[in-house]
């Protein structure tokens, strides 16, 4: 579970994905990347990729999140579905601890978000606590879809490489990149509301630069690493 310092677990996502995933993959398919033309000619391509991979997998089957990974590497991959699919899966094999039951990557990288933003984003961190924003009211969001639902779809295109490069570490080092980037406008956010409509909803349209993010996160790595070692056992 889920620890101290406002990072709780929450019954809902308990939640598991229906048997039969086609029509929850369709509806969300109808959301996805709604506001980029591009992506409507290639959501066949997608839905293909979903519905194998949890007919394949049925432990995880398919959850909602997932779409948005499937579409970046189509896109990134537009003429290539045998390697958007390779990549997809690649993908689900190192994040499969954010969709399998129990949810544990999810837990454990809350956690560490928890101890790198209290202690290196002290004052962000502060005025998130006390505006009552928990950290499971827009993690999820942003690493279940692998930063879909966050960043604009450059943006989460440019990220993608970096995530499946260094796993858990690179999610951690975009995220905190991202409060790093965006830290004034969020001081300046007064209220649980605001504070997650910026997060959750504005920063999807705002001109963000993915290789500044990319980049911005490679430096928070180390912060990450020396988190990371200390929540290994001795």
């Amino acid at each position: 579970a889920i620890g101290s310092r406002g990072c709780r677990r929450r019954g809902a996502m308990e939640t598991r994905p229906a048997n039969d995933p086609s029509d929850a993959i369709r509806n969300d398919l109808e959301r996805t990347f709604a506001d980029m033309p591009m992506v409507g000619p290639r959501k066949p391509q997608i839905f293909r990729i979903l519905q194998q991979y949890a007919t394949e997998n049925p432990d995880i089957g398919y959850t909602q999140g997932m779409n948005y990974v499937a579409a970046t590497m189509v896109l990134k991959f537009p003429d290539r579905e045998d390697l958007a699919r390779r990549r997809f899966a690649e993908a689900m094999l190192q994040f499969n601890g954010f969709w399998s039951d129990g949810f544990p990557l999810l837990n454990f990288g809350v956690q560490l978000f928890c101890n790198l933003a209290e202690r290196h984003l002290q004052q962000l961190w502060t005025h998130l606590m006390r505006s009552g924003v928990d950290p499971l009211s827009y993690l999820p969001n942003a690493w279940l879809s692998l930063f879909g639902k966050w960043l604009p779809l450059p943006a989460v295109m440019d990220s993608m490489d970096l995530v499946l490069e260094c796993g858990i570490r690179g999610v951690l080092g975009i995220t905190l990149a991202l409060f790093q980037m965006e830290q004034n406008r969020l001081l300046r956010a007064q209220g649980m509301e605001h504070l997650l409509e910026l997060i959750n909803q504005d920063m999807r349209t705002s001109p963000i630069d993915g290789e500044l993010v990319v980049r911005c996160a490679r430096l928070w790595l180390p912060k990450v690493d020396e988190a990371l070692q200390a929540t290994a056992p001795a």
